[in-house]
């Protein structure tokens, strides 16, 4: 079945988003990684890449070009997004002399549960989420803002956000695999 099809039925059949991500997710991470040369960031950004596209099914338009190339739009973003954010955050921790936060395996596990969770249709279990959680996730994923960002329209710190949605996002996730 061709991508655009597969998109086309992903609200119906949620497993039609998983055949998706199967087909082109060792593509989106080996291109993420030659970009960063980071592993670890390449891995997030292949997470956020699927959770933007399975958000943003609705926009996909298969008369503008090839899913494929949908996808690698996505990335493009997500790695634009992401080296402003680097160089910001780097600017920040040097003016306020914080050392780089270096990610535990438990954190790169959360990010291959949020793989996991696009697999299987996770947005459906939003409404299932804690409010902050919920709040959280969905301006992360589907707003597409950085943790500083949400961090200052809210009451919570920067890492208390990434706490509510690596959490939201696990959450979710579990919630699909009892769907699936």
């Amino acid at each position: 079945m061709p991508d655009s099809e597969l998109l086309a039925i992903t609200k119906t059949t949620p497993n039609a988003f998983g055949i998706f991500y199967s087909r082109h997710d060792q593509a989106v991470l080996a291109y993420l990684w030659r970009r960063t040369g980071d592993a670890e960031a390449a891995l997030d950004l292949t997470a956020e890449v699927f959770a933007a596209a399975l958000a943003g099914i609705r926009r996909y338009d298969n008369e503008r070009g090839a899913a494929r190339g949908w996808l690698f739009g996505i990335a493009n973003k997500k790695l634009a997004v992401s080296r402003r954010q680097h160089a910001l955050e780097q600017a920040a921790r040097r003016k306020v002399g914080i050392p780089r936060l270096e990610f535990t395996d438990e954190m790169l596990e959360r990010v291959e549960d949020m793989v996991d969770a696009a697999e299987t249709g996770y947005l459906r279990g939003l409404e299932r989420l804690r409010p902050e959680e919920r709040t959280a996730v969905e301006a992360r994923v589907i707003d597409e803002r950085d943790y500083a960002d949400i961090a200052a329209s809210s009451d919570a710190s920067e890492a208390a956000i990434r706490q509510r949605v690596s959490r939201g996002l696990t959450r979710l996730a579990e919630i699909g695999r009892r769907r699936a």
